[in-house]
């Protein structure tokens, strides 16, 4: 018998917001994956669903995890660290000279932090 999910997806507006933090519109997407910038727009909007293969893609393309994206419906705890990592989207598209002035800043913070 075919169970009938119930979870009610919606990760349109999550995968709108990781294209538009790495800095790709729709037609580049579709471009890069060889679809209609229609069909990115209708999984951003909730009106279909992409496949999980379609949805790696995505994901691959704008540094984020599958956790990112359907992190909400998974019943799993997360510890504190885990959360902070999947927080960080948008850091693997920044280029080497961002990152490495991101990861100067938090060693100096953390230098700061120990000192008091």
């Amino acid at each position: 018998m075919k169970k009938i999910s119930t979870l009610n997806l919606k990760i349109g507006k999550k995968l709108k917001t990781a294209r538009i933090t790495a800095g790709y519109t729709q037609e580049q997407i579709s471009e890069k994956l060889n679809c209609s910038s229609r069909y990115i727009g209708l999984i951003e909007t909730n009106r279909t669903n992409g496949s999980i293969e379609f949805i790696i893609e995505l994901c691959n393309l704008y540094g984020i995890s599958l956790n990112d994206v359907y992190g909400d419906y998974l019943t799993i705890k997360y510890t504190n660290e885990m959360k902070n990592l999947s927080s960080i989207i948008g850091y693997n598209q920044l280029s080497e000279e961002y990152k490495s002035i991101i990861d100067n800043n938090i060693e100096y913070l953390n230098i700061l932090q120990k000192r008091k």
